[in-house]
């Protein structure tokens, strides 16, 4: 019998508290977190709100639940919170800040709900290094944009660094589930960058004060520590996983190699909505795993039930 592990806060202010706010949730302690939440199991997250509302839609149609219409359970503008059965499907904006806000209040929800053994993971969209377009990616690791395994964040006017460190097992477990021999997949460590621009090293941005040449000798250097694709917010989602004791996984498709162009070709950019499904459809075929449910095994990654906005301009991470 699995042990049910509940999520504890290490944060003794917080025992002082009446009534907590998730402020960027728009929920508080006095609503009824438990009877909400309690059955959650995973959290899944990704940047954009209309792509997650609509793996949320995919997501019922694979885990056999009723086709209700999806209520954003998130009551402010900032982020999108949708419930669909032990699935918490939440987009988390752009970037290290606006994740590692809604982590914090993620814990706490999954806290205050009673909710035991749940597991985080990431999907989105990454530029490759080194690896070709449609490639599945499971991070081993999250590397800074120093090219070290840390996270960084000044608290009190203090630069505190602690590890980036992702659940082994579960990323094993996750690339076991990728059995389509069509769709490149593998483990790798990622690059986090602070921004999509200078920090990624791109020569298309507002401002650039570097060559071609340095942003290749750059690429290559985190190639040969094991980078295979980059993005922006693994660090700080792998350091404040682990520093909550919960298990964390990153699950992202490349749209792009970095040691080749900064630009999606256009046959990548027509198969676009394919491409951004891949982990997707991956993570629920973990899920139906865990839960026990029939799995399509003669389904295709590739093949898509449900219909994710074209996007008119691409973007690769």
């Amino acid at each position: 019998m699995v042990n049910q592990r509940r999520l504890a806060l290490p944060n003794p202010h917080l025992t002082e508290v009446t009534e907590d706010f998730l402020y960027h949730l728009g929920l508080t302690t006095h609503d009824n977190l438990t009877d909400m939440f309690k059955d959650v199991k995973f959290i899944v997250m990704g940047g954009s709100s209309t792509t997650m509302l609509e793996f949320a839609k995919y997501a019922r149609g694979e885990l056999y639940l009723p086709s209700d219409r999806l209520e954003n359970l998130c009551r402010s503008e900032r982020y999108g919170l949708w419930k669909v059965g032990p699935l918490l499907v939440v987009a988390h904006g752009v970037g290290a800040p606006s994740i590692t806000i809604l982590l914090h209040e993620l814990f706490k929800l999954v806290h205050y709900s009673n909710a035991t053994n749940v597991m985080f993971i990431r999907v989105g969209t990454s530029a490759g290094i080194g690896v070709e377009p449609g490639t599945i990616v499971i991070s081993e690791n999250a590397l800074n944009a120093s090219l070290r395994k840390e996270h960084r964040q000044v608290v009190l006017g203090q630069e505190i660094s602690r590890p980036t460190i992702l659940d082994q097992v579960l990323a094993q477990a996750l690339l076991m589930c990728q059995n389509d021999p069509n769709i490149p997949s593998m483990l790798g460590s990622t690059l986090c960058a602070e921004d999509f621009y200078e920090g990624q090293g791109r020569l298309d941005g507002a401002f650039c004060d570097y060559t071609e040449e340095d942003k290749i000798e750059y690429l290559r250097r985190a190639y040969t520590m094991g980078c295979r694709n980059i993005e922006m917010e693994s660090c700080a989602f792998s350091s404040l996983c682990h520093r909550a004791g919960v298990r964390g996984a990153v699950v992202c498709v490349t749209l792009i190699d970095r040691l080749q162009s900064d630009l999606m070709s256009p046959a990548d950019v027509e198969r676009y909505d394919e491409l951004v499904r891949r982990p997707h459809q991956l993570v629920i075929k973990f899920i139906k795993r865990q839960l026990g449910l029939k799995i399509k095994e003669n389904k295709s990654l590739a093949q898509a039930t449900s219909t994710p906005p074209t996007a008119t301009q691409p973007v690769t991470s």
